[in-house]
Parts: structure tokens; sequence; C-alpha cells
């Protein structure tokens, strides 16, 4: 039997709720044939409805009518935007309960059975990623970039409309020597630069580093603007051994 928390079943469960919001979202783009076009045009009538040789009591009237059309307008975003925020909540509800995290957390991808790909650039992926950081002003867990070994670093899909996350170094090839990685990240709270240098220790791969400037720190970046890196040696050549990914965290 497959259960919720199987990232198989998730993954349909998010592409569906992403694709819904969509078409909520969609309706919200005045263009010809959506929800605000139609609302936009309803009001357009009533207000040309009326000339001079309208009475008082009928301008007043439509005046008052006007403006409740154009509340309408103006409460389609605040009522449509939060539509499924309900539902990601019953979702954490349902993982705190199974598994003891929200669904954000327990899909870290370190594991097989905790990986999905939050940063796949289909339509489904990045609405339901648009969801989620409406709801929780922040990001699901996904890789940011990858900095390979001819020393690019890329970056991934996934961060448009990037709400600022606190970040992750994920290093997997194995390191003779220790290290380290500097990165220069953009602060999303006042678009400044940290500095941010990560010591690697030397030795077996799969090893994972918070980017702070201090320890125990909480900043938020919205991308980073630079990398090196430093003293990296193994068999495989300096090359293989400073490749890692920057990932949400």
């Amino acid at each position: 039997m497959a259960y919720v928390y199987q990232a198989g079943v998730f993954t349909s469960i998010a592409i569906n709720i992403g694709l819904a919001d969509k078409q909520l979202q969609d309706e919200l783009a005045l263009v010809a044939g959506t929800a605000l076009s139609y609302t936009k045009t309803a009001r357009n009538y009533v207000t040309t409805s009326f000339d001079s040789s309208s009475t008082d009591s009928n301008t007043d009237a439509t005046t008052i009518l006007t403006q409740a059309f154009r509340n309408t307008e103006n409460s389609l975003t605040s009522t449509l935007n939060p539509f499924y925020s309900s539902t990601l909540v019953s979702l954490n509800n349902y993982f705190s309960t199974i598994v003891g995290s929200s669904f954000r957390d327990y899909f870290n991808s370190k594991t097989t059975t905790t990986t999905i790909d939050f940063s796949s650039s289909a339509t489904g992926y990045s609405s339901f990623r648009d969801v989620y950081r409406r709801t929780y002003s922040n990001e699901l867990i996904y890789r940011l970039y990858n900095y390979n070994s001819s020393s690019v670093l890329s970056s991934t899909a996934g961060t448009f409309g990037f709400a600022g996350s606190l970040l992750e170094i994920r290093k997997f090839s194995n390191s003779g020597t220790a290290g380290t990685i500097i990165i220069s990240a953009i602060r999303t709270s006042d678009s400044g630069t940290d500095t941010i240098t990560i010591p690697v220790n030397s030795g077996v791969a799969n090893t994972y580093y918070n980017a702070v400037t201090t320890p125990g720190s909480n900043t938020r970046y919205s991308r980073v603007s630079a990398v090196s890196v430093n003293s990296f040696t193994s068999s495989a050549g300096a090359g293989a051994a400073s490749t890692f990914e920057i990932w949400t965290r």
C-alpha cells in the first residue's frame, strides 16, 4: 500500500495542487476570458450607464454600485491567493502526526525515500512552490546551485519568485585535505552582501554545512553572487574534490 508520505504519492499530490492553484491564479490576469476581465467589463457597463441626464438618486446609487464592483475586483487576489493554504496546513498536520515533521522538512532530499525534485521547472511543481511561499513566506527544500569541477556556478530551476531562504552546502565527493568554500550571498532583508566562509573537512563524501555568518545565524538569502574554493585535493584531482551544491535548508 502506498502512503501519503511516500515520495511518489506526495509528488502527484503536489503537482495536482499546483495545477489547481495555477488555474485560480490565471483568473487574476487581466486578459480576455478571465474572471477579472469579465468583472471589469461588467463594472464598465455600470459606469457608462448614466450621463448628464441621470437623476441625483440614480447617480448616487450607480456610484455605490460601481464601487461595489470595484471592491469585488480588488478582493479577487486576497480571496484566491490563500485558497489552498488550508490544504497545505492539512498536509502538514498529517505529516506531523505520521512522521513527526512538516512535509517541507521531511522531503529534504537526503535519502532516497525523502527525495522530491521541487526544483523541477514543470508547471505543477513551480505552481506548488508558489503556493508554498505564499502560505509560509519560505521555500521548500531544493537545490539552488551546482558548483562543478570546471569551477562554474550554475543556477538550477525553481528560483523564480524566490522568497529567500537559509542556505546549505552539500558536498558529495571526497577531499584528501580540508579546504574552504567562500560564498557571497545577498541578504533578503536589505539586499546587502554577506561573505560566508565554510570550512570543509577532509574525508568521506555526503556532508552538509550550513551557510551562516555566525554560529546559529538565521539570515535568509535571495541568491549567491560569487563563489571561490580553496585547498581541496583528492586522488581524482582538485577539481573533482571541490564540487558541491547549494540548497535551501
